[in-house]
C-alpha cells in the first residue's frame, strides 16, 4: 500500500505563507475541483450492507404496512368488577408521550381518520377540531368470551379485531424484534375477551421502552355519565390528567375510567408499569396498579407494588416490526434522490487537512436511511480519551451517549470527540429532517466545576428541516449559561470551545452535509463498487473544536447503528469480516454493553494524517508497484488464511472464484 500525508497540500501552501481554497460542503466529493484537495481514497469498504440496499426507483408510498398481521403487543387483565360489571362499552385510546404533553397518531377512531394525519400534539378538542371528522373511538357492543394466556401474544380464543389502524405512525417505527424492542410505539388492532370475573384487552404493535404511554380510556354508558373533558387528577398518576387537562371528549363519549401502561426505570432497566383511575365528573383519581418484572412472555403476570388496591395482570411484548410503518403513504421521492436513501451504507472515505485554515474536511461516500439510523463519528485527536466509553459524558442524543457506556474500542484508540448524523421523517409535517449531535469526550468524563460543583461541558446539536439546513451549520441561536442552574448544558454552537467561552460562542465550527443519492456502492451482496462512489457524507471541523493538538495522528472510528443506537450494522470504518451486522451492543442482554472491538480482526479505526492510500492497482498484493511472481506468492499466503484480502470478489467465501478474481485482476495490469 502506498503511504501519503494527509495535510501535504496544506503543508506546501504554508510554506507559502498563504491560505488556499477550500473544498464545498456539500456531500459531494468532484474529482475535477476537489481532487487537490482530498488525497485518495483512504479506505475502501469490502463487506455488502446489511442494512438495505438503496437501489434506483426505492420510493414508499400506498403501503400502510401489515397493521392485521401483528399478534404481539400489549395485554391487560383488569377485574370487571372495577369497571362495573360492563357487557359492552366504548373505548378511546392512543399512543402518548411519557409526561403526557405530546399525543402521537396512533389512536383508536371508528375508520373516519384522514390517510396521513400526523402527531396531533397537545390536548384536541376531538368533537370541533377538523382533523378528525368522525369519531375517536372504538364501540365495544359484545365480545368473546374465554380466559386467555398472559403473555403479550394474541390468543385465537380473542376472535375478530374490533379495531385495525390506518394511519402510518409518528412515533417511530420498530426494527427490532427483541421482547423490549428497539423503537418505535404503535397501535395496530384491538382485541377484547372475557370471563366470568375478569375483562381482557390485547392492544397489538408497541410501546416504545422510553417512558411512551398507551392511554385508554373507557366509557362504560354509552357517554350518559362520565368526563366529557379532562379536569385535574389525583393520586399517584395524577399527572396522566393533569398533562392533558382541557382535552375535551367526542360527543357521545365520556370515560368513566382510564387505564394506561407505560414504563419506569428501575436500575439496570426499564420494567412495565400500569394505572387504573375512576372519573368524578371530570376529574379522575388515578393510582398505581404496579409493575411487571419486564418484557414479554418471561416479564408477565400480575402487577405487583401498586396502590390502586385491585388485582391486575400486565404482558408487554414489543417485538412486533410489521404493522404500520413509519411513513406517510403518500409517496416519498424516487431513488436517487439526493435527501432520500431507502437503506444505509458506507463505501469508502477521503480525508483533507486545511492547516491554513485550520479545518478537517472529512468525505465518507454511502447513504443514510431516511429512518433515523445512527452515522456515529468518534475522534482520537490528542493524548487521553475514553478507549472504554464512560456513562458520565454530556447528556446528548436523549443519552443515548451514555447509553453506548462501556464500548471498547481496539488499542490506540481513544477517543475524545463524538458526532452523530441521522435524518427521517418528521411524524407530524411529513417533513424531511437532519440533525447532528456533537460531544467533547473528555479522559475522566464531561467537565464539572471544581469549585461550584455545577457541569460546564455542553451537549451540542443542530439541523432540522432540510430545506432550512441544506448544510448544518452549529451557528446558534442557542447556548445554555455555565450558572448551575441546569442539570444539563444544550448549545447550537460547538460543544468543545463553547464550554471555554459561553459568553462568545463561536459559528460554523462544524458544518455537515449529506448527499443520499447513491444508489451504486455496495449493495446487499455485494461490494465492488465501493470506490467509485462519490457521494455520501461531507464533514468540516475546526481544529481547535476537534481538540488537535498539531502532534498526534487524528484518529477516527465510526459505524451505522439503529435509531436507537443499541443495534450496529456491518457498515464499519475500516472494515469488519463481515458479512453478519455486528447486532446488538449488550449482546447478553445483561444490561451492560460488552462490545469490545479488540475480539473484531482488524482496525476498526482510519488514520487521517496518515493514512493508507488505496492502490488503484488491486492485484499489487504486496504494494511494491509491480505486478510479478511475489504478488501471487502472497494472494496464496492470504488465501490459505483465510484473511480477507484474499476475498477477491467480497462474497465473505474463500474459494475457487477469488481466485478467478485475482488472476483476471492480475492479467489487465495495472494503470
Amino acid at each position: 500500500m502506498k503511504m501519503r500525508r494527509a495535510i501535504s497540500t496544506g503543508a506546501i501552501a504554508t510554506i507559502a505563507g498563504m491560505a488556499i481554497a477550500q473544498p464545498t460542503v456539500d456531500g459531494v466529493f468532484d474529482p475535477g475541483t476537489e481532487g487537490s484537495f482530498y488525497t485518495d481514497l483512504i479506505w475502501v469498504n469490502n463487506v455488502p450492507t446489511g442494512f438495505g440496499d438503496n437501489q434506483a426507483g426505492d420510493m414508499i408510498g400506498g403501503d400502510l404496512g401489515n397493521p392485521e398481521a401483528v399478534t404481539t403487543g400489549t395485554e391487560i387483565r383488569i377485574p370487571l368488577s372495577a369497571l362495573g360489571n360492563p357487557s359492552s362499552f366504548r373505548i378511546a385510546g392512543w399512543i402518548n408521550s411519557g409526561d403526557r404533553t405530546f399525543l402521537s397518531n396512533q389512536i383508536l377512531h371508528d375508520g373516519t381518520l384522514p390517510v396521513d394525519t400526523g402527531n396531533i400534539g397537545g390536548q384536541p378538542d376531538w368533537d370541533t377540531d377538523a382533523r378528525f371528522p368522525g369519531n375517536e373511538f372504538v364501540t365495544v357492543n359484545s365480545f368473546a368470551s374465554g380466559t386467555p394466556v398472559i403473555d403479550g401474544t394474541l390468543d385465537a380464543g380473542y376472535g375478530a379485531a374490533h379495531f385495525i389502524q390506518t394511519n402510518y405512525t409518528g412515533f417511530g417505527d420498530n426494527g427490532d424484534a427483541s421482547d423490549q424492542g428497539g423503537g418505535g410505539s404503535e397501535i395496530d388492532g384491538l382485541y377484547i375477551m372475557a370471563d366470568a370475573t375478569d375483562l381482557y384487552i390485547f392492544v397489538a404493535g408497541n410501546i416504545e421502552a422510553n417512558g411512551n404511554a398507551l392511554d385508554l380510556y373507557i366509557d362504560t354508558d354509552n357517554g350518559a355519565t362520565g368526563a366529557s373533558s379532562l379536569g385535574t387528577g389525583s393520586g399517584t398518576g395524577a399527572y396522566i390528567i393533569d398533562a392533558q387537562s382541557g382535552m375535551v371528549f367526542d360527543s357521545g363519549f365520556a370515560p368513566n375510567y382510564v387505564l394506561s401502561v407505560d414504563s419506569e426505570w428501575v436500575d439496570p432497566d426499564r420494567l412495565p408499569r400500569a394505572y387504573f383511575g375512576a372519573f368524578t365528573g371530570n376529574n379522575a383519581a388515578v393510582d398505581l396498579l404496579g409493575t411487571i418484572a419486564g418484557y414479554g412472555a418471561a416479564g408477565a403476570g400480575t402487577l405487583t407494588g401498586g396502590d390502586a388496591g385491585i388485582s391486575a395482570s400486565l404482558a408487554v411484548n414489543n417485538s412486533n416490526i410489521e404493522g404500520v410503518g413509519g411513513s406517510p403513504t403518500d409517496p416519498t421521492p424516487a431513488a436517487p434522490d439526493a435527501q432520500w436513501a431507502y437503506g444505509s451504507e458506507l463505501n469508502n472515505a477521503r480525508v483533507f487537512i486545511d492547516i491554513p485554515n485550520n479545518n478537517l474536511y472529512l468525505f465518507i461516500a454511502g447513504n443514510i436511511q431516511v429512518n433515523y439510523n445512527k452515522f456515529v463519528l468518534f475522534f482520537d485527536s490528542q493524548p487521553g480519551g475514553q478507549n472504554v466509553l464512560l456513562d458520565n459524558n454530556v447528556d446528548i442524543s436523549f443519552n443515548n451517549l451514555n447509553g453506548m457506556s462501556n464500548i471498547t474500542f481496539d488499542s490506540g484508540f481513544e477517543p475524545d470527540y463524538w458526532l452523530n448524523i441521522n435524518n427521517g421523517v418528521d411524524g407530524g409535517s411529513g417533513n424531511l429532517l437532519r440533525f447532528t449531535d456533537a460531544a467533547t469526550l473528555r479522559t475522566n468524563g464531561a467537565n464539572i466545576d471544581p469549585f461550584f460543583g455545577v457541569i460546564t461541558d455542553y451537549g451540542s446539536y443542530d439541523g432540522g428541516d432540510v430545506a432550512l439546513f441544506p448544510v448544518i451549520p452549529f451557528d446558534g441561536p442557542r447556548i445554555d449559561i455555565q450558572d448551575g442552574s441546569l442539570g444539563s448544558l444544550f448549545a447550537n454552537y460547538g460543544p468543545r470551545l463553547s464550554a471555554v467561552d459561553p459568553m462568545n460562542p463561536i459559528s460554523n465550527l462544524i458544518n455537515i452535509a449529506v448527499n443520499n443519492s447513491n444508489v451504486a456502492g455496495v449493495t446487499d451482496t455485494d461490494a465492488s463498487g465501493a470506490s467509485a462512489v462519490n457521494t455520501g457524507i461531507e464533514i468540516r471541523i475546526d481544529l481547535d473544536e476537534l481538540g488537535w493538538d498539531g502532534v498526534q495522528d487524528i484518529l477516527v472510528s465510526g459505524w451505522i447503528a439503529n435509531d436507537a443506537f443499541n443495534y450496529i450494522s456491518n457498515q464499519v470504518l475500516g472494515g469488519i469480516p463481515g458479512p453478519d451486522n455486528i447486532g446488538p451492543r449488550d449482546a447478553d442482554e445483561d444490561g451492560v454493553n460488552d462490545l469490545d472491538f479488540n475480539t473484531i480482526s482488524g482496525d476498526q479505526f482510519l488514520n487521517l494524517t496518515n493514512p493508507t492510500i488505496i492502490d488503484d492497482c488491486a492485484a499489487d498484493i504486496n504494494a511494491d508497484g509491480a505486478l510479478n511472481f511475489f504478488d501471487i506468492s502472497e494472494f496464496l499466503t492470504l488465501f490459505s488464511a483465510m484473511d480477507p484480502q484474499a476475498d477477491f470478489n467480497n462474497d465473505g467465501a474463500f474459494n475457487f472464484f477469488d481466485i478467478s478474481e485475482f488472476l483476471s485482476a492480475f492479467a489487465e495490469g495495472c494503470p
